[in-house]
């Protein structure tokens, strides 16, 4: 029995050190360097429904790419990661034509619709609709040889354009005209962003991994816009205010490489 239980102690000690021995080694890089891509679905959206959501560069279903991203480990089991995040959607770019669909058929039935501005010069714009997010966040480290596993603590800005969009209206059976403007006190929307998210992958080499990343974030809005409904031969004015204060959560998938060094 005796001899059972050394044999079974050594054995354990044998697995230990060699376990210990794996994990010193795994935790070797201090800087990293990441390319990803991926998707965000919401969980909470900003969007309503209404034509008041083509006045927002902004989508709640996008695609997202990492235009950088560093991290740094102090610690064997800490470090810190900034990366910066750009957001897109192909149906960002109709966004002035759904606007002014959605004013043809909400005042055609009593005027013409014969002139329309928008403020946001979609053409010139490479990357439409852009959605920039920052992060700033606290990682910790677990790693093997092969396998890794980063939970990550984040606190970052996200930034919304909105658009200033107007129509011109010829009532029927009359000369009379008008213009309706929709605008916000702010162009570019900044808000507090928090974000938890775990980076999980494989070592194909010791400076070269495959990584995914779920991410859960969260930011509050607070918009409003005016809607300006002005007689153009007579100046008057009829003033109405609409609010985008919403709570915006999204569930992020993502995949890319990790360089380390």
């Amino acid at each position: 029995m005796i001899r059972k239980l050394f044999f079974t102690f050594f054995l354990f000690g044998l697995f230990a050190s060699s376990v210990y021995g794996q994990d010193s080694l795994a935790y070797k890089s201090k800087f990293q360097f990441r390319i990803m891509g991926g998707a965000n679905i919401p969980i909470i959206k900003l969007t309503q429904g209404t034509p008041l959501d083509d006045l927002l560069l902004y989508n709640d279903y996008t695609y997202y790419w990492q235009l950088f991203s560093f991290s740094y480990f102090f610690s064997k089991h800490w470090g810190i990661e900034i990366n910066l995040h750009g957001a897109t959607s192909e149906g960002l770019a109709k966004r002035p034509n759904n606007f002014h669909e959605s004013m043809k058929s909400e005042y055609s039935d009593k005027y013409y619709v014969h002139s329309f501005s928008t403020d946001y010069n979609y053409s010139e714009n490479v990357l439409t609709g852009s959605v920039p997010r920052c992060y700033l966040s606290a990682v910790y480290r677990w790693e093997t040889n092969k396998f890794y596993l980063y939970p990550k603590l984040s606190i970052g800005m996200t930034w919304i354009t909105i658009d200033k969009n107007s129509v011109e209206l010829k009532e029927k059976n009359s000369n009379n005209e008008y213009k309706v403007s929709f605008s916000s006190q702010k162009r570019i929307n900044t808000y507090l962003t928090f974000a938890h998210s775990v980076s999980t992958g494989y070592k194909i080499f010791k400076w070269f991994y495959v990584n995914a990343d779920v991410t859960l974030s969260y930011f509050k809005t607070n918009i409003e816009f005016k809607k300006d409904f002005q007689n153009l031969y007579t100046k008057e004015s009829t003033l109405e205010y609409f609010d985008y204060k919403k709570d915006v959560l999204t569930l992020s998938l993502g995949i890319g490489l990790i360089f380390a060094l």
